[in-house]
């Protein structure tokens, strides 16, 4: 029976932690597509099929990012405000994502992700070797401090800080002490971040924090404790889901032969496959919002205050909305997907994100001659539907990286059809 808060108790409509959270949300947009449970902080609904989310994520009068800090005393913004306050800090991040800026890193990325990428698949060749301790999980955020140029020995600390808050949350280990050092270590970062570029007058069109620090609104300079949010903020969304999204592409590689070896014959697919990977086995699960007025949704009472999740992973697999969902396809249109969210709140590190998975693809495919998965997978689960260890085996590109992409075994009598 549903019931308004404090005049009784919802039953639980759905599990988040559920050992196959595809399969649980494959339920809800069948059975209960706006559901409830009391797993989440004091409950939360979430919205599961396309229409839905497509349609809560444009409402932002009814569907607030206005939530309560996950990340500190103050909001984080642009992410955990709303206009106009959303609007000032999208403009002012902007500049320093966009796409020719981000393609002119192109170099330093590719050199860092073979740098980091080759001894690792040296290492495949004579045993299984775990890719995502060794690369998924590293090369993300090596080039986070590229781009806010910070020291590269630091991305240790910030991965370690970042895994700690995730691995500390309520449907893991469920340590609040735990969690809540490990983002104070981020939000110290920040901070001292801050203090630093203050002091250091870099020119504002070349260095994000500086830009930050020097931005204004009307005249007036920005609140010092948001700039620190939003900078603790960058810290680990900044390569979290990259890494998240590093895993799903690595392992569908090595788990699907038949895409495995068209993407070696036809590079040119590679951006397309990334982005089909992504929509069948979504990095970001879903995304929170507040509810700021009562409502009627998708046939449910909503109450001004509860939280609602956007869930982008099961609305990517709607087949309301998709033709064969649980298909990979490398025909569709990578803008129809909810990889990146929708409205305004559309994820701004897209490009970055894509350029790093276009480009560790590439040199994983040029670098090997074939990879396949040697051992037991770990994958990561709400909010972020990654893979936390992912043996592979590896057999050496034949004539070395630089002689192009190899075919693998051979593909005769092969279906192609699937990859269009």
């Amino acid at each position: 029976m549903e019931t308004s808060r404090g005049l009784g108790k919802r039953a639980d409509d759905w599990d988040p932690a559920a050992s196959d959270p595809l399969l649980e949300q494959a339920r809800m947009r069948r059975e209960c597509p706006v559901g409830w449970t009391s797993r989440l902080g004091s409950g939360a609904w979430a919205v599961t099929r396309y229409e839905d989310v497509v349609a809560a994520a444009r409402d932002t009068v009814t569907f607030s990012n206005r939530n309560e800090p996950r990340l500190g005393p103050v909001p984080s913004p642009p992410i955990e405000v709303d206009r106009p306050e959303h609007t000032v800090y999208r403009r002012l991040l902007a500049p320093y994502f966009d796409q020719r800026r981000i393609a002119a890193m192109e170099t330093v990325v590719r050199e860092l992700c073979a740098q980091l990428l080759q001894p690792v698949l040296d290492d495949g060749a004579a045993a299984p070797v775990d890719v995502a301790e060794r690369f998924t999980y590293p090369f993300p955020a090596r080039v986070l401090c590229e781009l806010l140029r910070i020291p590269p020995s630091d991305y240790t600390r910030l991965k370690r800080w970042s895994d700690e808050v995730f691995n500390a949350d309520v449907l893991r280990d469920n340590d609040p002490a735990r969690k809540a050092a490990a983002n104070e270590q981020l939000r110290g970062y920040g901070r001292r971040l801050v203090s630093e570029r203050r002091a250091m007058r870099l020119d504002p069109a070349e260095d994000l924090v500086t830009g930050l620090v020097s931005g204004e609104v009307d005249g007036q300079p920005l609140d010092p404790e948001r700039i620190v949010a939003l900078v603790r903020l960058l810290l680990s969304a900044g390569h979290n889901s990259t890494t998240s999204s590093l895993g799903i592409v690595f392992l569908h590689l090595a788990r699907d032969p038949q895409a495995q070896r068209m993407l070696r014959e036809r590079p040119a697919l590679i951006p397309a496959a990334v982005m089909e990977f992504l929509r069948h086995e979504s990095p970001v699960m879903a995304t929170p919002r507040t509810v700021a007025r009562d409502a009627e949704f998708g046939g449910r009472r909503l109450r001004a205050g509860e939280q609602v999740f956007l869930v982008w992973s099961s609305a990517n697999r709607d087949d309301g909305h998709y033709a064969e969902p649980e298909r990979c396809r490398f025909d569709r249109d990578p803008d129809d997907t909810m990889v990146f969210g929708r409205g305004i709140h559309f994820c701004l590190g897209r490009p970055l994100a894509l350029l790093e998975l276009r480009v560790a693809t590439e040199e994983l495919l040029a670098r090997s001659g074939w990879i396949e998965v040697a051992g037991d997978v770990e994958r990561t689960s709400w909010e972020r539907y990654g893979v936390s260890r992912l043996p592979l085996r590896v057999t050496p590109a034949v004539a070395g990286p630089s002689s192009g992409l190899s075919s693998g075994p051979s593909s005769a009598g092969d279906d192609h059809g699937a990859w269009r």
